[in-house]
């Protein structure tokens, strides 16, 4: 596991898990595929073809932020003609379903402090989680950070996000690679599966996180 700053120079601080949540699949859903079933059923697009041209196009930029948003819509617009940037914006909107790991935030905040680190877009997932803001300690998302999972630069700005704060790391993701390149780092992880089931570990793995800690 990964402590972020030493017992001795951190034993005045309080002692809380570091719990780093994804976002898609992890707190809203995933845009994929529901958003783009719904893109092509609506505009008449080919799933698979309009998949690997974003994928090949423009995803990266998407993610990191080289991309600014109206250039994806400039850019669908190639392949979905009647299609306007409000529609699209809507669907996004509309795809991205909060999930129920959100009521359970007042309860994991009792054992941690909790942040943000997503592959994502900040103008579509600040909308969606404006009533939960506030039990956020940090928000490290792609497209202001400049990189994007597994890109081991975001998961820097997620340390430095942490800074000083006293106590084990646990980061939660649905995709396995990403959750290799965290362990990599020291942290401890748990896959989010898409059963839910995940959820009713989080409490005990924080549990034993923090009597570890504290045995250090």
């Amino acid at each position: 596991m990964m402590f972020n700053d030493d017992h001795k120079g951190a034993s005045k601080l309080p002692v809380k898990v570091q719990l780093v949540l994804d976002v898609g699949g992890v707190l809203l859903s995933n845009l994929t595929p529901t958003f783009w079933t719904q893109l092509a059923d609506r505009t008449g697009v080919d799933y698979a073809d309009i998949r690997s041209r974003y994928k090949r196009e423009i995803r990266d930029d998407l993610w990191s932020g080289a991309a600014e948003e109206p250039q994806f819509w400039q850019w669908m617009n190639q392949y979905c003609i009647t299609l306007t940037e409000e529609e699209g914006r809507a669907m996004i909107m509309d795809n991205l379903v909060p999930l129920p790991s959100l009521e359970r935030l007042d309860r994991w905040k009792q054992l941690a402090d909790l942040h943000i680190l997503s592959n994502h877009r900040t103008e579509w997932l600040s909308p969606k989680l404006a009533d939960h803001a506030h039990h956020f300690t940090s928000m490290t998302v792609s497209s202001s950070a400049g990189c994007f999972k597994p890109d081991l630069r975001i998961y820097q700005h997620a340390v430095d996000a942490i800074g000083t704060a006293n106590g084990p790391v646990l980061f939660i993701d649905d995709s396995a690679a990403n959750l290799e390149k965290a362990q990599s780092l020291g942290w401890s992880v748990l896959i989010a599966d898409p059963a839910g089931e995940w959820m009713n570990k989080v409490e005990p793995i924080m549990q034993q996180l923090l009597e570890s800690y504290r045995e250090e």
